[in-house]
């Protein structure tokens, strides 16, 4: 079927997952709100884990708790109602770049639910192929997404399906191309409906995409192979459908990356010297105003030349070049030192045999002023302190005992010369 504005009577099409725009970096991984793609095959609960060879689910990550997917060049993708903001894979998060994100429009100038943003810092990924032909039914497709767990069976109107669990996991399944040329929420889309398949052929999991999977990525294909053609964005179910339910019949719907195609690759392809953006942080963008750049076809703005702009930490200290670094005062300083700071100086400034942030224990960060003394020391010293005091009080009892001696025998020396 043909989704169009004119054509909702029997289906409701709805956002998978709540707008949760912002462009604020998350200081922590985002937990709670994760869900997973819902399968039909066995319990439900597998396929947590990238199949072998993987088609993409090592590239499919977390932003404002619902899902997108790193594509190459430091770029991601996902629906433009997930947003832009730090990108959350294997534990690790990426900042966007500010002022990176880019929607995708359509012919007539619609603006796509389809947006791209890019990363300050990159994943270690393989780049992955953008499709570069048009979606065909019946092509079989992995989506991947943080949707919601499969709960207990359902039915309504006498369709089957399950209900959506509270519980929450990365989840991979398989469907089928059922329709394309869609067009939902102004996104050029292909659909896939979710069907009952009483005995899938073995490495097929029946698979709806549900809350949660906005932003998620559709792949053809496994290994060096894969392709990825679509990002996952709305949900297409019947009218008075219950709520967080999934029968037999609902479609998922995919924004067609071929649709899109040339749009993407014209934002992604840019090298970062010459895209006008701060990718570095530095204050600095683009050749020749970057010296990190050493043409305008240079794919970085940081260099090896440079120790305050090589996208290393070189002292050690947990934090890397300028700015970040406050040891470097410039990208173009020679060191990440700084002479400003004790616990980040380079020189053992309390004689304890450990030098700056985080060797010396006295530093509990590299802008510490000084290299204070470690608790042990303090305790040896305060022992010092304490035995000092003791013998300074014994000396004075010692003087005083005297004093007495001196006035006693002074009272004598007196009164032996009064006789």
């Amino acid at each position: 079927m043909r989704f169009s504005m004119a054509a909702l009577s029997r289906f409701a099409v709805s956002p998978l997952g709540s707008a949760l725009v912002s462009a604020a970096t998350f200081l922590s991984i985002p937990t709670a709100c994760a869900f997973a793609t819902l399968i039909a095959t066995g319990t439900g609960t597998g396929n947590t884990t990238a199949p072998n060879p993987d088609p993409g689910f090592s590239r499919v990550g977390v932003v404002n708790g619902l899902s997108a997917v790193y594509f190459r060049n430091g770029w991601v993708l996902t629906a433009n109602h997930v947003g832009a903001a730090t990108f959350w894979l294997a534990g690790t998060g990426h900042a966007p770049v500010p002022g990176s994100t880019v929607r995708f429009s359509n012919p007539d100038s619609t603006q796509a639910d389809l947006i791209a943003f890019k990363l300050a810092t990159r994943p270690a990924l393989a780049d992955i192929a953008l499709t570069d032909s048009p979606a065909s039914v019946s092509t079989l497709v992995t989506v991947i997404g943080r949707g919601a767990d499969r709960g207990s069976a359902t039915s309504w109107m006498g369709v089957s399906g399950w209900t959506w669990a509270a519980s929450a996991s990365m989840r991979w399944g398989t469907n089928r191309i059922s329709s394309v040329g869609a067009l939902a929420l102004d996104t050029q889309a292909f659909e896939i409906t979710f069907d009952d398949i009483p005995n899938p052929p073995p490495g097929q999991h029946e698979a709806d995409v549900v809350n949660g999977d906005s932003g998620g990525g559709a792949f053809t294909g496994t290994g060096a192979s894969a392709e990825l053609v679509g990002i996952l964005f709305a949900h297409a179910s019947y009218v008075g459908q219950p709520a967080s339910t999934s029968l037999y019949g609902n479609v998922g719907l995919i924004a067609d990356l071929y649709a899109y195609r040339d749009d993407i690759l014209a934002v992604v392809n840019r090298p970062d010297c010459n895209d006008g953006l701060d990718e570095d942080g530095d204050g600095l963008t683009d050749f020749p105003a970057d010296l990190g750049c050493t043409s305008a076809s240079d794919t970085s703005e940081r260099t090896s030349s440079l120790v305050c702009d090589n996208g290393m930490d070189d002292d050690g200290d947990g934090l890397i070049d300028y700015p970040s670094d406050p040891g470097c005062a410039i990208g173009t300083d020679i060191s990440e030192r700084g002479a400003a700071y004790q616990c980040d100086n380079g020189m053992d400034d309390d004689g304890d045999a450990a030098v700056d942030f985080p060797n010396d224990t006295g530093c509990l960060h590299p802008t510490n002023k000084i290299e204070a003394p470690e608790p042990g020391i303090g305790l040896s010293l305060g022992a010092g302190l304490l035995a000092l005091a003791a013998t300074a009080r014994a000396a004075g009892r010692r003087r005083s005992r005297l004093r007495a001696l001196c006035r006693a025998e002074a009272q004598t020396s007196s009164t032996r010369s009064t006789r």
